[in-house]
């Protein structure tokens, strides 16, 4: 990863993420750590295959697998993170723009019949 993990610990413990949003982001991230964690076993399963002198083949064909299979499952991951963000966004935008008009129509800023009027006075001079 490119941050390690306690540094994202430290992080989110100083900003205003709440426990929830924390806990399924944990979740978010188990793809990229099995897929770490399957690196480091496959290199250590391969070092040992090959001293020992296993048949090689079999060995590098399930670590290509499961390599492949890592890479779908964060790629997968990041699809619907990246979909439900997009969701997230588009909702809080629409309540921004809805919470804009209602204070737009308690000021009467962006109110069209007010300037119909100003201008109808002003021709009226």
């Amino acid at each position: 990863p490119i941050i390690p993990f306690n540094a994202i610990n430290y992080i989110a413990g100083v900003t205003a993420i709440s426990f929830r949003d924390y806990f399924w982001a944990l979740f978010g991230i188990l793809p990229g750590t099995i897929l770490f964690v399957f690196l480091g076993a496959s290199a250590g399963s391969l070092a040992d295959s090959a001293n020992s002198g296993d048949n090689i083949t079999v060995t590098i064909v399930v670590v290509v697998v499961g390599i492949v299979f890592g890479v779908i499952a964060i790629a997968a991951t990041s699809y619907y993170a990246k979909k439900e963000l997009q969701k997230v966004a588009a909702k809080r935008g629409a309540e921004l723009d809805a919470s804009r008009e209602e204070t737009d129509a308690e000021t009467g800023v962006g109110d069209d019949s007010l300037v119909e009027g100003g201008i109808e006075d002003v021709n009226a001079l």
